[in-house]
């Protein structure tokens, strides 16, 4: 047994775990910008290091021998924990780029309009935000946190309630004066275009369950993945949409949509803020989380 307790380098681990990621010299060469040369003399040296052959050759392919089949999953890790300690580290030592994931729609209407207030507070941050649906894996994908809708239950994660939704029905005036069944109450909506939201497929069945309506009949029409989409459908007459009252605030107050009665619903879902749980410590994610709670309770009412 070999008790040598001298590790390899850190530049032949990342060369061998590309090659083994790859099962080619050629495509870890690509990925790590050096030449094939450099990945074979790296591989070469880490298995005169361990004493032991980590790949088979054969041609211009390379196998993994059971040597480096078992030695692979160890070095992959053991690399992608330093990689997030790295980018921790390295955040909290003056990295003043924030990167923030929100859900698309929440992000155009609510979040970037709003950033300027955030950016005026705290100047020697700066935002990079992007549209995302769903949570994110921190130890792979470069965000300090995300916006995202959910019950809140996320493993190895910190979740930050922001804002409980009501959902409503809403349409353009027009659809209103059409010549078919009235649109008084929820009952009526079986009779009716009805617009879907493709991440939220069950929504209609959901809200017309909430008063004791049969879901069997009631007629779908156009799906779409985003709420802004579903807004933009429904102020254009295709059919009745079921939207978060938040969002469509404006489309209300300049009469491109109304609300044609008055029955809501909470979901058990609601908006959250996530972010590592190494996070916490970081000043930067600190300050953020303090002016979106802030700012989320507006989202919730009437001030804007």
């Amino acid at each position: 047994m070999n008790d040598d307790p001298r590790l390899p380098s850190l530049n032949a681990m990342e060369s061998f775990a590309a090659a083994a990621r790859h099962l080619s010299f050629t495509a870890a060469a690509r990925e790590l910008y050096v030449t094939h040369g450099a990945i074979s003399r790296m591989v070469r040296g880490l298995e005169a290091d361990l004493g032991v052959a980590l790949f088979r050759r054969a041609g211009r392919s390379v196998e993994l021998t059971a040597a480096g089949a078992a030695y692979y999953p160890q070095v992959a890790e053991a690399l992608d924990r330093i990689t997030t300690a790295t980018r921790l580290v390295r955040g909290m030592n003056g990295g003043n780029v924030l990167s923030i994931a929100a859900l698309p729609t929440l992000a155009m209407r609510c979040l970037a309009p709003r950033l300027v207030h955030f950016q005026q507070r705290h100047p020697e941050i700066l935002v990079d935000l992007v549209a995302r649906d769903g949570p994110i894996d921190f130890s792979t994908e470069r965000a300090d946190a995300v916006i995202c809708y959910g019950s809140g239950q996320w493993n190895g994660v910190e979740a930050t309630l922001l804002l409980r939704e009501e959902i409503g029905v809403y349409c353009s005036p027009a659809l209103l004066q059409e010549r078919v069944a009235p649109l008084r109450e929820p009952a009526d909506l079986v009779r009716r275009r009805l617009l879907t939201h493709s991440t939220r497929p069950n929504a209609w069945s959901e809200y017309l369950a909430a008063f004791s309506i049969p879901t069997r009949e009631f007629k779908r029409t156009a799906g779409f993945e985003h709420f802004f989409m579903t807004i933009e459908a429904a102020v254009a007459g295709m059919g009745i949409a079921l939207l978060p009252s938040f969002l469509v605030r404006d489309e209300l107050a300049s009469g491109r949509l109304v609300q044609p009665f008055a029955h809501t619903i909470r979901p058990s879902n609601a908006y959250y803020l996530l972010n590592a749980a190494e996070g916490c410590s970081v000043r930067k994610i600190r300050l953020f989380k303090a002016w979106l709670i802030e700012e989320a309770r507006r989202w919730a009412s009437s001030e804007q």
